[in-house]
């Protein structure tokens, strides 16, 4: 997979999540088991808030070849993704979601361990 490939699909992927927990976060928190009250809501909401930045900069700079603004870009999404793992595992092995937690924990590890084969060789970036 190319890197341009590879900020298209994480982009996507992340608009479609940012945009349903910012807009109908009614619908997605029971997929996760998660209980629908006002305060969970706007937690939902802030998540969706700020998934949407990150994402819509992952998507836009997918034409990017600028070698320096690419790995800081798979560097803070890297850290992102694998707080989410973490974050991702906590809540499936300590029930606090649903299955749905595993789908979580292999998005983010997929898109970390991507993250990680494009910062380990500058070739892999060109």
């Amino acid at each position: 997979m190319r890197l341009s490939s590879f900020l298209a699909v994480s982009g996507a992927i992340g608009v479609i999540f940012g945009l349903e927990f910012l807009l109908v976060p009614g619908f997605a928190l029971p997929q996760y088991g998660m209980p629908t009250e006002p305060h969970n809501l706007l937690q939902a909401r802030y998540f969706g808030a700020s998934l949407l930045p990150w994402s819509l900069t992952a998507w836009l700079a997918r034409g990017v070849r600028d070698d320096a603004a690419l790995r800081a870009l798979l560097s803070a999404s890297a850290v992102g993704w694998l707080l989410g793992v973490v974050l991702s595992l906590w809540a499936a092995l300590s029930g606090l979601q649903s299955a749905m937690a595993w789908l979580s924990v292999a998005i983010y590890g997929v898109f970390l361990l991507g993250a990680l084969w494009f910062l380990s060789s500058p070739a892999r970036r060109a």
